[in-house]
């Protein structure tokens, strides 16, 4: 039988749904890129990720869950080709050793014998002859008196006796089916079998097991029926419902009033049918149950992170408590879910979004695209923002679907910078790289920014007129830039003392620049139209000193050492060395929070471009970020870095200034800003709602190809275990668990002989 239990799939599909909705450890959006494109914050609005209030993202946590880019997998690949030449090697060796010894003790044994007897037949030889003279006289008399007897006896055991020859094999198959119960009825009228007292019906080869009331098989029509009490398990998924049938011959299946929990979602359907290919739940809906943080941000300017400050719980502030404790519903005629070879897509038909009792917009049709790890997804949702020199623009967004996971975004809009102008932008997205372009006529202006993970910790970046990553010395932009990097960071727990931690980040690229035309804060340095290659190698250490925290009393207080150096070569052979060091600390008394940083530099720079990458701080310099919260409503923050030693190549004392304002609750931020020195305006939202008790409603919902949702047809690679660990495998391997009682049966032969 193809498929045993089609209603499995139902398991399956709502448990693929909901990882589009909230994600866990194993699947959470690829962290490297999202956090390193964070730090152009010229990106446009990012599309809502559920963050659960429990997850917490640690410095040297793993991105591999389950991509594997390019270098990786060819990285993967050579190193099982040489572990396995290796493994072989060394398991011939093993075997060939295995051998002499048994060949060892093979001898030993021979001459150990081979003594023992020259000795017994030394020490016993006249006894034994004169046994053997004995022996042969009793042998002769006991055959000349019993030679007729014993020729009767066996001619009649011949008669009465087949002897086999050959040996007796087991043949050890898997059960399609396992019941267990405390009683079972056949019913010869009906051709029905009858499974009363708490059934239990496992597919083994499916993982899937049936629990119910009653159970009932008809042979004749090969049918499956379960009353009362009904649940599916499949893997760590339950369905829960009153009635079920599954008819064999036609794969279909059928249940009545279906109750679904996954993750921090109820789900709860009159009915559900389903078929080899798609699944029908009619007139449902999908609860939240469980808190879960919506999480909807653009950009921010200056590095200002509210959220890392100590707040009173009374003195918070929320969205529902103005318009309900039902913060979002959704109301949809159809929901089609569909798992593609690549992708799954997640439609919604004629529908309408409530916050609260408020009626925000109705919506003919909203597609959203993800790949089969549910880590990202994009849809048709309209773009706004500003970059630099492209300006604030805003237009609708189309997604298309294109191979290997990936999504593209095309989107037409107006922008505005001095004027009013037209243009696109197209962001492409897989688990690996995130890229947008795009070209405004209200500058004419081309601008791109790009991220590709080629390993683990390796990866390329480029851009066009966009600001790039450049570890602790924050965002330069240059005209065209391409660079290969490796960046790692590791943290050494408690190095002088309980939670005062030690932490080590690095990164080592080489890559091509062209010196920037952009000048807002270089003053008279020249713009040298030049181009280059560039190796570049960055390190800082960072020592926990002192840490002191009173939540009660909103009071922190936190101090480390920092340790910074960077060594650049250029394809010009000039050269550029910095390094400072300094104390940093940050505090929070009751609403005022602060971060205050002083580095004391050494530096010999000589950058032949200078408007990308020269060195702008000084000797002497100092960072603050001040943040400030008004009231449940209003917070303001301000951010700047000071140079003290009058030595800044542009002659000014600001290198960084920067005003943001915070309006709204906690729960919904509007961030209004300006940067004094590159003359840009900023406007975002933060969003991180609490979405307990929101729910989607629908009079449809459809899933096609259920079992291929969130199932990719990829082969990951992974490490064959070398030599040494796949013995120490064997020596560390638990002992099978004892086999429990179960009745087995066939429910398609119930006069089938049983052993």
């Amino acid at each position: 039988m193809k498929k045993i239990v089609i209603t499995a799939l139902i398991v399956l599909s709502m448990s693929s749904i909901t990882k589009a909705y909230a994600i866990d450890d194993a699947a959470i959006t690829p962290y490297n890129l999202d956090v390193m494109f964070d730090n152009f914050y010229e990106s446009p609005l990012t599309l809502p990720v559920v963050e659960t209030e429990a997850e917490k993202k640690v410095i040297n946590q793993s991105s591999e869950a389950r991509y594997y880019p390019l270098f990786k997998r060819a990285r993967i690949k050579i190193t099982n080709f040489f572990r396995a030449r290796e493994n072989a090697r060394l398991q011939k060796l093993q075997a060939k050793q295995l051998e002499e010894l048994e060949e060892d003790d093979r001898a030993d044994e021979e001459a150990a014998q081979i003594l023992e007897e020259f000795n017994n037949q030394a020490l016993n030889k006249k006894d034994t002859n004169v046994q053997k003279a004995k022996v042969e006289e009793n042998v002769a008399q006991d055959q000349t008196e019993n030679s007729g007897q014993q020729i009767e006896e066996n001619t009649e055991q011949a008669a009465d006796t087949i002897e086999l020859s050959g040996g007796v094999k087991e043949q050890k198959v898997e059960n399609e089916v396992v019941l267990d119960c405390d009683n079972i009825v056949y019913d010869e009228v009906n051709d029905e079998i009858q499974a009363i007292g708490a059934p239990v019906l496992t597919f083994p080869p499916q993982k899937v097991t049936l629990k119910a009331d009653k159970m009932t098989y008809n042979k004749s029509s090969n049918i499956l029926k379960a009353y009362g009490n009904v649940t599916l398990i499949k893997d760590d998924s339950k369905v829960f419902g009153d009635y079920v049938q599954i008819n064999m011959n036609e794969e279909n299946a059928f249940m009545d009033n279906v109750k679904f929990k996954q993750n921090n979602f109820v789900i709860n359907t009159r009915k559900a049918t389903a078929n080899s290919d798609t699944i029908t739940f009619a007139e449902g809906n999908m609860v939240t149950d469980g808190s879960y943080k919506l999480d909807l941000k653009t950009r921010m300017v200056g590095g200002q992170d509210f959220s890392r400050m100590l707040v009173d719980e009374e003195d918070r502030s929320y969205m529902t408590e103005t318009v309900g404790q039902v913060p979002v519903k959704v109301k949809a005629d159809k929901i089609k879910v569909e798992g593609k070879k690549d992708h799954d897509t997640i439609t919604l038909e004629k529908g309408t979004i409530f916050y609260g009792d408020k009626k925000l917009l109705n919506f003919r049709r909203f597609t959203a695209h993800t790949d089969k790890d549910h880590s990202y997804f994009e849809a048709n949702y309209p773009e706004l923002g500003s970059r630099p020199q492209l300006g604030a623009y805003i237009g609708p967004g189309f997604v298309f679907d294109i191979p290997n996971g990936a999504v593209v975004k095309v989107i037409p809009f107006l922008n505005y910078k001095s004027e009013i102008g037209v243009g696109g932008a197209l962001k492409y997205r897989s688990g690996t790289n995130m890229t947008e372009l795009a070209y405004g006529s209200a500058e004419d202006i081309f601008v791109a920014k790009g991220l590709q993970r080629l390993d683990d910790k390796l990866y390329l970046q480029y851009g066009v007129n966009s600001y790039l990553d450049e570890g602790f010395m924050g965002r330069n932009m240059a005209k065209y830039a391409v660079e290969l990097f490796y960046k790692d960071a590791t943290q050494v727990k408690d190095t002088i003392a309980p939670n005062l931690d030690l932490t080590f980040r690095q990164k080592a690229g080489v890559g091509y620049y062209q010196n920037t035309d952009y000048n807002k804060y270089f003053g008279d340095i020249p713009n040298k139209e030049i181009g280059t290659t560039r190796f570049k190698y960055m390190a800082e250490v960072n020592q926990s000193l002192f840490k002191r925290e009173n939540k009660e009393e909103l009071k922190m207080f936190d101090v480390s050492f920092v340790m910074q150096g960077s060594a650049a070569l250029y394809g010009t052979g000039d050269t550029q060395f910095i390094g400072r060091v300094g104390p940093r600390i940050h505090t929070q008394y009751k609403r005022w929070m602060q971060d205050i940083t002083y580095f004391l530099s050494a530096f010999d720079d000589h950058t032949p471009m200078a408007r990308f990458d020269t060195y702008r701080y000084g000797r002497s310099s100092l960072v603050i970020r001040e943040s400030f919260r008004l009231n449940k409503y209003l917070g303001v923050g301000w951010s700047g870095n000071i140079n003290l030693s009058n030595d800044a190549p542009n002659d000014k004392l600001f290198q960084e200034n920067a005003f943001i304002l915070s309006i709204g609750p906690d729960d919904f931020k509007v961030n209004l800003g300006y940067d004094f020195i590159r003359k840009r305006t900023y406007f975002a939202f933060a969003i991180g709602m609490d979405m307990k008790g929101s729910s989607v409603e629908f009079k449809k919902m459809e899933i096609k190809n259920p079992d291929r949702i969130a199932r990719s047809d990829t082969k990951m690679e992974k490490l064959i275990p070398t030599f040494e660990e796949a013995e120490r495998a064997k020596l560390e391997k638990p002992k099978a668990k004892e086999l429990q009682y179960a009745e087995v049966i066939d429910i398609e032969d119930p006069d089938r002989e049983q052993l």
